[in-house]
């Protein structure tokens, strides 16, 4: 990972020199960036230097794709608060993405990752309350894994204003620091112990939540219903979301592992398999991931749970639910929609859940974000029809969701990207973690078979903020 000095400075100073003068040119400010190779399979690492405790952390890792993005501190920050502020931001975001200098040659380009509340128009809870609605970031310093090799980039925003000496000397500055700290090893993971100690709801006010919610089911007129519910538990200051991540990805190989943590706001993190949606080019891939039954205790007993899914009445018309929805979503934007004609199985380690794939050929030129407009809430996290099964959330759920269940993801320079249903996870503040999940409430739900399978989804999180121990 080294760069003869005389060659980097040379080239900071070039693209420096390009940035200023464009930024003159066109009165704007300009994303200046420059890139260095560096070895290493695992990125987790690049956020664990203790300089860098009270800085911006992001993490996205998809072991299965071998696709990891890690990112510190802030070059550019993009708040907003509801759907109407979302919809500047987006623009604000294809402008960023337009306007950069690189200082190498391969015109390398960066990531922008972020997410937002489930639903944007809720006000947060004492839980979310220091925490953003909706943030997205580019990071000063990204560090990229894929296609078998990694790349670090740091970026810096340019000012019509700014000068070319001071400008060139601290940029060549912050390089140094980010490039000389590499490689870094990975802490051993922190065992801790945790203490479940309160839930929201309760179980007896969990069990008429959702007996009145049965009764709100009405087939053709509300069709099902997703009720959450959290964990609070106490995790002391000993807590590193480093060690939950481990935990995490290494149990979970198939699942999107996350992390947002903002300093002095909170941590948010989880291990998703719920794809929300992906783009590349005009074609875009998303999924249906409802019906969910537990693991067995061997072999045989997992393949009966695993038929038993697959037979299940009641399991098979909510996935059914939730392919007709995002087909309706997305069919005026695609000239092509293909969805496979059975669901699958996705395999966890603690549970099965039907997946089916779908996939599409874009027509209009949006963007990722606008996808995530069109199609979040999903059936699998909101209910159908969508507006109905959100009003029943809203008078029935007596805490805020905050980012779970919300879209969590990344866009690059062309408009692609990839977001995922923020599931599996929880938001830790101080020396308190809170553990969400939800199950989706139909006509022929059992309030205990939902709560059993709402605590088989809690338990992954929970393990984690001990390390594994649980």
């Amino acid at each position: 990972m080294t760069t003869p000095t005389k060659t980097l400075q040379n080239k900071i100073k070039n693209g420096v020199e390009q940035a200023i003068q464009k930024s003159k040119d066109q009165n704007i400010d300009i994303i200046l960036l420059c890139s260095f190779p560096f070895e290493s399979d695992d990125l987790l690492p690049v956020l664990t230097h203790p300089a860098d405790r009270d800085v911006t952390r992001i993490y996205w890792e998809q072991p299965s794709k071998r696709f990891t993005i890690a990112g510190l501190g802030t070059a550019r920050v993009f708040n907003f608060s509801n759907s109407k502020e979302f919809h500047q931001i987006n623009k604000e975001i294809t402008s960023c993405m337009d306007n950069f200098v690189s200082c190498d040659e391969d015109n390398i380009a960066p990531f922008i990752l972020g997410g937002h509340a489930f639903n944007l128009s809720a006000k947060p809870d004492k839980t979310w309350s220091n925490f953003p609605r909706g943030r997205f970031i580019l990071p000063e310093c990204l560090a990229v894994h894929k296609n078998g090799s990694s790349k670090l980039i740091i970026s810096r925003v340019i000012k019509p204003g700014d000068k070319k000496k001071s400008l060139f000397e601290d940029f060549y500055r912050t390089c140094i620091h980010y490039t000389n700290r590499l490689p870094v090893t990975l802490p051993p993971i922190q065992y801790i112990p945790v203490d479940k100690y309160r839930e929201n709801p309760d179980w007896p006010s969990y069990k008429n939540t959702i007996c009145s919610v049965i009764k709100k089911i009405k087939p053709g007129l509300v069709d099902k219903v997703v009720i959450s519910r959290s964990h609070h538990v106490r995790v002391g200051g000993k807590f590193k979301a480093i060690s939950a991540l481990q935990v995490l990805r290494s149990a979970y190989h198939g699942c999107t592992s996350f992390m947002f943590s903002f300093p002095e706001e909170g941590v948010f993190f989880g291990s998703t398999p719920e794809l929300l949606i992906n783009k590349e080019g005009s074609l875009i891939k998303t999924e249906a991931l409802a019906g969910t039954m537990g693991r067995g205790r061997n072999m045989e007993e997992d393949r009966l749970l695993m038929e038993n899914l697959m037979d299940s009445h009641k399991e098979r018309e909510e996935h059914t639910f939730v392919i007709d929805q995002i087909r309706r979503k997305l069919e005026p934007l695609v000239s092509i929609l293909e969805v496979e004609r059975t669901p699958g199985i996705l395999k966890l380690k603690n549970v099965h859940h039907l997946r089916t794939e779908i996939k599409g050929k874009l027509e209009n030129g949006k963007n990722i974000l606008d996808l995530i407009q069109q199609l979040h809430p999903t059936p699998a996290v909101a209910g159908t029809p969508t507006e109905k099964a959100m009003d029943i959330i809203h008078q029935y759920e007596t805490h805020d969701r905050g980012w779970y269940s919300g879209p969590v993801g990344w866009i690059d320079k062309n408009g692609d990207g990839e977001f995922c249903v923020a599931l599996r996870s929880a938001l830790v503040n101080k020396e308190e973690a809170h553990v969400f999940a939800g199950g989706g409430i139909m006509a022929e739900s059992v309030p205990e078979n939902e709560w059993k399978e709402s605590e088989l989804k809690l338990m992954p999180v929970i393990s984690a903020l001990s390390g594994g121990q649980i």
